[in-house]
């Protein structure tokens, strides 16, 4: 009994088995939540390609972007390999505006992301839990 309750502990654990590359744009859909200076960056992947995400000044998808933006951001998103592509349709900040940004996932877990940016910016993601 002891043995199938630390299994199932394990499988809750945020330090789960890296997902295969293949399954990348299944398991990255839902939201995802980065640190930024004490503040909350957040994006969501739908399943239907679509994304949204508050953005912060200095925050991993403000540098990826590389132009300082802030604000709510949406539009597409695509995985091919390890390289995530976000194009962006619609913004508060016109400099962003219709702009396109990736980065290399280099390791997602069922409940964390870790993602570098073309320009070498590093940051980690963790899975936000919905409740009802």
């Amino acid at each position: 009994m002891g043995l199938l309750f630390a299994c199932g502990l394990a499988a809750c654990s945020p330090n789960a088995a890296a997902v295969v590359e293949a399954e990348y744009p299944k398991a990255i859909v839902g939201s995802w939540q980065g640190q930024v200076d004490g503040e909350n960056e957040t994006i969501s992947f739908g399943a239907d390609g679509e994304f949204q995400s508050l953005v912060r000044s200095g925050g991993f998808i403000s540098m990826t972007l590389g132009q300082g933006a802030t604000g709510t951001i949406r539009g597409t998103w695509a995985i091919k390999g390890k390289s995530i592509t976000l194009k962006i349709s619609s913004t508060e900040d016109e400099r962003v505006s219709n702009s396109v940004a990736s980065a290399t996932i280099e390791t997602l877990n069922p409940n964390e992301l870790f993602v570098k940016s073309d320009t070498g910016v590093t940051s980690t993601f963790v899975r936000l839990i919905q409740t009802r």
